[in-house]
């Protein structure tokens, strides 16, 4: 089954203008539509007067029209009335300062007095309407992890208790934060202050536990939500577009999300420009590190009609999105919105319905996404995969880097987009995973720029190779330990052994210069290009864009590949044998181009199958029927040659050696042996 639909704001709208926009939505063919959210206070305008009546017209209406709900639990923003009453639950500066709650998102969750009524409200929305019939899920709130953490005393004092329950002894804390360094010893946990004063960051030991810290309150908070639905509801499902990605906040979603997430959700929002390949390449990324390994559909609970001033996308490219969404693994497309506000942050985030209440054309091409959903929910759709290939993810990594950018000078974030942008040039799908949580069985398993190597996570590393798997890991891995201190052993942390290599010395190939002003003198920013570096491998030559490479000695490793042009002329890629299998070690942080050329030839010699055959920017996938779904995620014409003939399943017609594909147009081809397979189900 496959859902199209809409977020939908009844509480924005007159009464009277409801049924009108609900019967629109069934005239677009519109199965599913998402409700609720950001409105506490429709619910609850005052403490304990809760008013549901309003509301169950609307459900009733939805259930009338056979459009089946989504009911977000709206417990962020808090109410107006909430924040008066506990003026600490509001958010605090790094400068101390007491922040009104003038925006959404300016609610500290961890807070015990928010959580308390928080709640106590999803207890009444959930109890009021889990026998609703057109209930089909609910939401565990609105976009977890956006926004910003509170840097309140109230805040202080849980970092303490926290720190207390993972230390024991203050002995410990000391060891792991390095406190003897400028005499910052603690003398007891009281000691214990939020490692950011100011513009002023403390050391980066301090600073990764505080984003441990706030990542465990945000993951508690989701949890009870969800434990509170299991238990009130359990006939129903339960999803959230929480946005754990958030580089300025955001959590470790991968510690937990087996134990919180039942439907995988997500924001779709690539951009209304399709060329921005980076921004298209990260929203097909967050939806497989939404999965994980769940081996589950997801549902995008948001997807773009428009943009902050911007009116859409190109014409037929929010249909593209729809069906890329469909190719990594989604079920559901809710367009983020039904109707332009009128006031408000997002009054310019245009919808499906303009200001006025007229549709837009925008309409008649969801309308069409709608319609073709419907056909297509009995070829094999959504996608269920068991991918060959994972991609190992690290928040605290994330966190790592992106404190410490004088050394981590590519962010975190690009190096993964890098390695997944190589399997998605192949066609391949893969799972994001959790190193410490490794469940399934990988035949390659890609580690881009991991800087903290725990020793779970090395653990994990080695066991995979030593038990048949192949490991490529890229520059900037291993770098510190688990407190993020720098090993005092061999680099790459914990596993040079398995890789067979010391990584020590390093080189920028453009002129340094730092964040900190060392000696008191301010540097300048040369922008020199000290080095062009080339590497041969395999009998190629590659030229990557890069700025920092590693100087790296084999030891029991072989050498792959050479930097030809350096002063060191030293390995770019080694290959050591551990166990049963191998670990390949690359000396420049992840990059597409090398990345490509070297697992081409490792897919076939481990026996997995790549992708339909397809030019730059055309992204398919075979069903499990054997049709092909091509999406052509370029603003030009796109040629596919075939290998034999096949007809269009949207357009009708047939294909004998070629397929074209105008601009963000789509297709799926059904082959002779698959329209007989389909004729002999039935």
């Amino acid at each position: 089954m496959l859902f199209a639909g809409t977020n939908y704001h009844p509480h924005d709208w007159p009464r009277e203008r409801w049924k009108h926009d609900i019967e629109m939505m069934k005239k677009a063919s519109f199965n599913i539509v998402r409700l609720g959210h950001l409105c506490w206070d429709s619910y609850e305008p005052s403490e304990g007067n809760f008013t549901f009546e309003w509301f169950d017209e609307v459900m009733d209406l939805f259930h009338e029209a056979g459009i089946k709900v989504v009911l977000d639990i709206a417990t962020r923003p808090a109410p107006t009335w909430l924040h008066k009453k506990y003026p600490e639950i509001d958010l605090t500066d790094t400068n101390g300062i007491r922040l009104e709650a003038q925006t959404r998102y300016m609610e500290d969750i961890g807070h015990p007095a928010f959580q308390e009524y928080a709640y106590r409200f999803a207890e009444k929305l959930v109890c009021h309407y889990r026998n609703h019939p057109a209930l089909y899920a609910f939401g565990l709130c609105n976009e977890l992890g956006s926004g910003s953490p509170s840097y309140s005393s109230a805040a202080r004092d849980r970092f303490e208790a926290w720190l207390k329950e993972k230390y024991k002894t203050i002995d410990s804390l000391n060891q792991a934060w390095t406190t003897h360094r400028w005499s910052r010893k603690l003398n007891s946990f009281h000691d214990v202050v939020l490692p950011i004063s100011g513009h002023i960051q403390g050391a980066p030991e301090r600073v990764i536990d505080m984003w441990r810290f706030y990542s465990d309150e945000t993951l508690a908070f989701m949890h009870g939500l969800s434990l509170l639905v299991k238990r009130l509801a359990p006939h129903a499902r339960e999803s959230t577009n929480h946005w754990s990605e958030n580089p300025g906040y955001g959590f470790d979603y991968m510690k937990q999300y087996q134990d919180i997430i039942d439907l995988p959700g997500i924001g779709f929002y690539p951009g209304t420009n399709p060329e921005d390949r980076r921004a298209l390449t990260a929203a097909c990324f967050f939806m497989d590190h939404r999965i994980g390994e769940l081996d589950k559909p997801i549902w995008c609970l948001e997807f773009q009609t428009g943009d902050f001033g911007g009116y859409g996308s190109p014409r037929n490219a929010m249909r593209m999105y729809a069906y890329l969404s469909l190719v990594y693994r989604g079920q559901a497309v809710c367009a983020w919105t039904w109707r332009t506000m009128l006031g408000g942050e997002e009054q310019y985030v245009f919808g499906l319905v303009d200001h006025d209440g007229t549709p837009g054309w925008k309409y008649d091409e969801f309308k069409q996404i709608a319609e073709e959903f419907n056909l297509l929910k009995e070829l094999g759709l959504p996608r269920r995969t068991k991918p060959e290939i994972a991609i190992a993810y690290s928040y605290e990594s994330l966190k790592v880097m992106a404190g410490n950018r004088s050394y981590y000078k590519m962010e975190y974030t690009e190096q993964v987009l890098q390695a997944y942008e190589t399997l998605m040039l192949a066609n391949l799908d893969c799972n994001i995973v959790n190193l410490r949580q490794l469940k399934n069985n990988y035949k390659i398993l890609i580690v881009p720029g991991h800087a903290v190597m725990d020793k779970a996570s090395a653990a994990a590393i080695r066991s995979f190779v030593e038990g048949g798997g192949t490991v490529v890991m890229t520059a900037y891995s291993a770098k510190v330990n688990e407190h993020s201190r720098a090993f005092d052993t061999p680099l790459p942390g914990e596993l040079s052994d398995v890789f067979g290599i010391r990584s020590g010395a390093f080189s920028r190939t453009r002129s340094h210069t730092p964040i900190e002003n060392a000696g008191g003198l301010e540097k300048t920013e040369l922008r020199l290009e000290r080095e062009k570096p080339i590497i041969s491998l395999g009998g190629r030559e590659l030229q990557p864009d890069i700025d920092y490479y590693e100087i790296l000695e084999a030891h029991t490793a072989e050498t792959v590949a050479t930097f030809t042009n350096t002063w060191d002329k030293s390995p770019a890629v080694t290959r050591n044998k551990y166990g049963k299998g191998e670990a390949i070690y690359v000396a420049i942080p992840a990059n597409t181009s090398l990345l490509t050329a070297l697992l081409d030839p490792l897919y076939s010699a481990l026996g997995i199958q790549k992708g339909p055959s397809t030019p730059t920017g055309i992204i398919a996938r075979e069903l499990d029927n054997g049709s092909v779904i091509y999406v052509n995620t370029t603003g030009t014409e796109q040629t596919i040659e075939l290998d034999r003939p096949a007809s269009g399943f949207l357009t009708g017609r047939n294909f004998e050696r070629s397929l074209t594909l105008s601009s963000y147009d789509v297709e799926l081809l059904m082959y002779e042996s698959t329209i007989k397979g389909e004729h002999t189900n039935e």
